[in-house]
C-alpha cells in the first residue's frame, strides 16, 4: 500500500483514496484531505482561530465531511424566530453532531460570528438555541455558516423532533428483533452442544451445531451490535474510553475466542457473545420507552395548541399552519376546537374550558372583548378571534419552552455523578486485564474478565440525576408549577424559611376602595387619582381605576408616568403625584395631621404642590392561603411577611393567616437587604413576589417563586412559576422537590452499590457473561423505573 493510501483525513480522520486526495499548504506545511468539503470546513475553522478542536480528547468523530448544499428560506425561518427581551432566539435541529467536540465546535464558532449573543447546544436532542441581534445578524446566513461548517441545521418543531424519535426507535428495534431471532436459533444450537457435552456427541455433529451457531452469532455482533462497535472504535481512536468500548470488548473477545475454538476443536461460546448484544438492546429499547414516557408531560402541553388553524381571508376561511398567524389575523374557531393563540374575541360568545391553563374545571363564559389563552378549548359556540401574539409568543409556548430549558440544567448533585463517569471505564478495563491474569490467563479467565467488561455499569451513573429531574419537571408543569432546573429542585428541597410579599401574593391582588378623604371635592380627587394610576399594574392603581369606572367618572389617562419602585408616581408634566405619605413629604408636599387608619392602604395625592386627599383601600387574603400556609408549617418551614404596606395592614394579615414574623414598611432596598441578613445567618430563603419592585428581593433569595400574572420581571426572575393562580401549589412544589431529590439519593445509591457488589463478584468468578449483562442492562432500567415514581406523585 502506498503512503498516500495510509493517509488520513486531516478533518474527518477517514483513509484517502488516492483519487480523491485534496491537498492545502499553509506556512510551508502540507494538509491532505480526503475532499474539497473537508478543507472548506477545516479552512473555516482555521480561520476562526478554533484549531484546537482537533486536538481535543473527548472528539469521538469529526462533522460531517460533505459540506450541506442546504437552501434556506428566509421567510420560512423568521416564522420560528422568537423576539425576547435579550434578543431574537431560534431553536434548531442539528444533524451531524457526533460527540462532545461537535458541540464545543458549533458553540465557540458560532459564538465569534458578529451579532450572536449566544449558542448551546442540548447533546441529548442535538437541539441548539441560538440567541442574536437581528439588526446584526440574518437568520438565513447563520444556518449557512453552519451548513459550510459541515453541520445541516433544521428549524426545530415537535414535528421535527417526533420524527427523529420514531426513525431512532424504528433502528432499535430492527436491530434487537434481529438479535432476538438469531438468539433464539443460537440457542437451539447451544442447547444441543451442551447436552452433547454431557451425553456425547460425535465430532461432525459437534463441527456442525458450531459452524451454525458461528453464521447466526455474527449477523448479531457485527449488525445488531454495529452501534456499540462504532462507538468503540471512536473512543478507542481518540483515547476516550466509553460504555460501548465495555460492551464491545466484552460481545467480541467471546466471539473472537468461540472462532479460534472452533478452529481447534475446543468449547465455543457464541451465545455468550449473542446474549450481551440482545440484551443490552433490550435494555437500551426500554430506555428508549422510558424517556419518552418522562417527557410525556411537556409533549401533551405543547400539544395542546393545534398545528392548523382556520384563517379568515375575504370572509373566506383558509387552513394554515398555527405558526403562520401573525398579530391581527383573524381567526374561526368552532365549538370544540381549541385556540391555536392568544386572541381577543370580536365576534360571538361560548364557554370555554380553561382548565388546561389556570387548573379550573368549570368551563368560563367568554364574550365580545374577552381574551382567550392558546391551548384552552372553546365549548359551544362558533367564535372569530383576532390574534393578539404568534403562536410562539402564546402563553402555553412560552411555558413550554420554560419546561425544556428547566429540563437540561443540571442539578449540582451531578456533579458527583459526573466526577466519577470520567474515571470509571479506565478503572473497569484495568480490573478486567487484572481478573484474566489472576485466574491464569486461560478460558475461565477470559470469561470472567468478559463479565467484567459487561456488568459494569456507568449508565445507571449518568441517569441517576436527568431522568429523575426530567420526569418531576414534566410533572409539575402538568399541575401548574414550573422548575426553571435541576438547580432549582435541589435548592427548593432544601428551604427552611419562606418570605412572603403581601399585595397580589397572600391576597387576591384586587383592593377595593373603602374610604376617600379629600380636602375639596371627592370626584376630583378620584379623577386625578385615576388619570395617574390608570397606566399602572400595581394592585392598588387597578383597584383606584375601577372605583372610578363604578362612579362613572370621565378621565383621561396620562402618559408619561413615573414609577417610584416601593414608593408611588410622579406626572412631571401635570404636576401630579401619588404614593405612600412619606413619599408626598419628600417631595414637599404638607399633609394634614389626622388620625391613620393602619388597618388599609392609603395612597396620597397632590397637584401643583398642593395635597389634594387620600384613598383607603383594603384587600382581602387569598382563599387557599389559610390552608396553603397551614400545610408549609406542618412541614416545619418558617413563614415571614415582608410588605411595603402599613404595618397595621401586615399584622392583620399576618395574624389571620397565623404567619410566623412580620416586617412592614419595607422599601424594595429594605426586603432586598432583610433576605440577605436572613441567607447570612445560614437560612436558605424562599422569596415570593410578584411585583416590579419584588425583583430584588427575588434576586436576592435562595429560590425566588412567582404567580402567573405577575410582572414581567418578577416572572423572569423567578426560579419557580406558579402557572396557575394557586397557592396550594406551592407546598405541592416543594413537596415535589423534596420526592425528588430522595429519588435522585435512591439512584445515586443504587448505581454505586450495584457496581461495588457486582464488579468484584465477576472479578471473582461469581457470574457468567449472560447473567452479568442481563444485570448491566438490569440496573439501568431499575434507575428508570425509579425516576418514572415521580409521574404517580398525586395532584395537589
Amino acid at each position: 500500500m502506498t503512503e498516500t493510501a495510509r493517509q488520513s483525513c486531516v478533518h474527518c480522520g477517514l483513509p484517502i483514496p488516492p483519487a480523491d486526495l485534496v491537498t492545502e499548504n499553509d506556512a510551508g506545511q502540507e494538509y491532505r484531505f480526503c475532499c474539497h468539503g473537508c478543507r472548506g470546513a477545516w479552512l473555516i475553522i482555521r480561520g476562526a482561530g478554533l484549531e484546537s478542536f482537533y486536538s481535543r480528547n473527548d472528539l469521538k468523530h469529526q462533522p460531517l465531511k460533505e459540506i450541506h448544499p442546504a437552501q434556506f428560506d428566509s421567510a420560512y425561518l423568521r416564522n420560528f424566530i422568537i423576539e425576547t427581551a435579550t434578543g431574537s432566539e431560534i431553536s434548531l435541529i442539528i444533524d451531524g453532531i457526533r460527540c462532545a467536540s461537535c458541540i464545543w465546535l458549533i458553540e465557540r464558532y458560532m459564538q465569534q460570528i458578529p451579532g450572536v449573543l449566544a449558542a448551546r447546544v442540548n447533546f441529548a436532542t442535538h437541539r441548539l438555541l441560538l440567541r442574536f441581534d437581528s439588526q446584526l445578524a440574518d437568520i438565513t446566513q447563520l444556518c449557512g455558516k453552519l451548513s459550510q461548517l459541515g453541520y445541516l441545521p433544521r428549524p426545530y418543531s415537535q414535528d421535527e423532533l417526533r420524527r427523529s424519535m420514531e426513525s431512532e426507535r424504528r433502528s432499535l428495534l430492527l436491530r434487537f428483533g434481529t438479535a432476538v431471532f438469531l438468539s433464539m436459533q443460537l440457542m437451539g444450537f447451544s442447547i444441543a452442544l451442551y447436552a452433547g457435552y454431557f451425553k456425547g456427541i460425535d465430532p461432525q455433529t459437534r463441527l456442525l451445531l458450531q459452524t451454525l451457531a458461528a453464521l447466526v452469532t455474527t449477523p448479531v455482533v457485527f449488525y445488531s451490535g454495529f452501534p456499540f462497535l462504532r462507538g468503540a472504535w471512536f473512543s478507542l481512536r481518540n483515547l476516550a474510553p466509553n460504555m460501548d468500548l465495555l460492551i464491545a470488548m466484552g460481545s467480541l473477545t467471546a466471539y473472537c475466542y468461540s472462532l479460534f475454538a472452533l478452529l481447534s476443536g475446543r468449547e465455543v461460546y457464541f451465545d455468550t457473545a449473542a446474549m450481551i448484544v440482545t440484551l443490552i438492546l433490550a435494555g437500551r429499547l426500554f430506555e428508549s420507552s422510558a424517556r419518552h414516557r418522562a417527557s410525556a408531560g411537556l409533549d401533551r402541553l405543547l400539544q395542546l395548541s393545534p398545528p392548523i388553524a382556520s384563517r379568515l381571508v375575504d370572509g373566506q376561511t383558509v387552513q394554515v399552519d398555527s405558526r403562520l398567524l401573525e398579530p391581527n389575523d383573524l381567526i374561526l374557531v368552532a365549538p370544540g376546537d381549541r385556540f391555536p393563540v392568544d386572541g381577543r374575541i370580536i365576534s360571538g360568545s361560548s364557554e370555554v374550558d380553561e382548565s388546561a391553563v389556570n387548573g379550573e374545571s368549570l368551563p368560563i363564559f367568554r364574550q365580545t372583548g374577552d381574551s382567550v389563552k392558546a391551548g384552552t378549548q372553546n365549548l359551544n359556540g362558533t367564535l372569530t378571534l383576532k390574534v393578539e401574539a404568534k403562536a410562539a409568543d402564546s402563553f402555553i409556548a412560552r411555558i413550554g419552552r420554560m419546561v425544556e430549558q428547566a429540563q437540561i440544567r443540571k442539578a449540582p448533585i451531578q456533579n458527583l455523578a459526573d466526577r466519577i463517569s470520567g474515571i470509571f471505564i479506565p478503572t473497569v478495563l484495568s480490573i478486567a486485564v487484572l481478573t484474566f491474569f489472576y485466574w491464569g490467563a486461560d478460558q475461565s479467565a477470559l470469561l470472567h474478565a468478559i463479565t467484567v467488561l459487561v456488568v459494569a455499569c456507568p449508565c445507571a451513573l449518568g441517569l441517576a440525576t436527568p431522568t429523575a429531574v426530567m420526569v418531576a419537571t414534566g410533572r409539575a408543569a402538568e399541575e401548574g408549577v414550573l422548575f426553571r432546573g435541576g438547580d432549582t429542585l435541589e435548592a427548593a428541597a432544601q428551604l427552611n424559611l419562606l418570605a412572603f410579599d403581601k399585595t397580589g401574593t397572600l391576597t387576591e391582588g384586587r383592593p377595593q376602595v373603602v374610604g376617600l378623604r379629600a380636602i375639596n371635592d371627592q370626584r376630583d380627587l378620584l379623577r386625578c387619582a385615576a388619570r395617574l394610576e390608570s397606566g399602572s399594574r400595581h394592585p392598588l392603581a387597578q383597584g383606584i381605576s375601577a372605583e372610578a369606572r363604578r362612579r362613572q367618572i370621565d378621565y383621561t389617562p396620562l402618559d408619561n408616568v413615573q414609577q417610584i419602585p416601593g414608593k408611588g408616581l410622579m406626572a412631571r408634566d401635570e404636576q401630579l403625584l401619588g404614593g405612600s405619605a412619606d413619599f408626598l413629604r419628600e417631595q414637599g408636599i404638607r399633609l394634614p395631621e389626622t388620625q391613620e387608619d393602619t388597618t388599609t392602604s392609603e395612597v396620597h395625592f397632590a397637584r401643583n404642590g398642593h395635597y389634594l386627599g387620600a384613598i383607603s383601600l383594603q384587600d382581602i387574603a387569598r382563599s387557599e392561603a389559610d390552608e396553603a400556609l397551614s400545610l408549609l408549617r406542618q412541614r416545619g418551614h418558617t413563614s415571614l411577611l415582608l410588605s411595603g404596606d402599613r404595618p397595621g395592614s401586615a399584622k392583620k394579615l399576618s395574624e389571620q393567616l397565623k404567619i410566623d414574623q412580620w416586617l412592614a414598611p419595607l422599601t424594595p432596598e429594605l426586603k432586598t437587604r432583610e433576605i440577605e441578613r436572613l441567607r447570612s445567618l445560614g437560612n436558605r430563603v424562599l422569596m415570593t413576589g410578584d411585583g416590579i419592585n419584588d425583583a430584588p428581593a427575588l434576586a436576592a433569595a435562595t429560590v425566588s417563586c412567582s404567580i402567573v400574572g405577575s410582572s414581567d420581571i418578577a416572572m423572569e426572575q423567578a426560579g419557580l412559576l406558579l402557572t396557575r393562580p394557586n397557592l396550594l401549589l406551592l407546598p405541592w412544589a416543594l413537596q415535589t422537590a423534596q420526592k425528588t431529590m430522595s429519588i435522585i439519593r435512591q439512584n445515586l445509591f443504587w448505581a454505586f452499590s450495584y457496581n461495588l457488589v457486582a464488579i468484584p463478584l465477576a472479578a471473582s468468578g461469581k457470574l457468567l457473561p449472560v447473567y452479568g449483562a442481563a444485570a448491566m442492562a438490569l440496573s439501568s432500567i431499575g434507575v428508570l423505573l425509579n425516576s418514572l415514581r415521580l409521574k404517580r406523585i398525586p395532584p395537589p
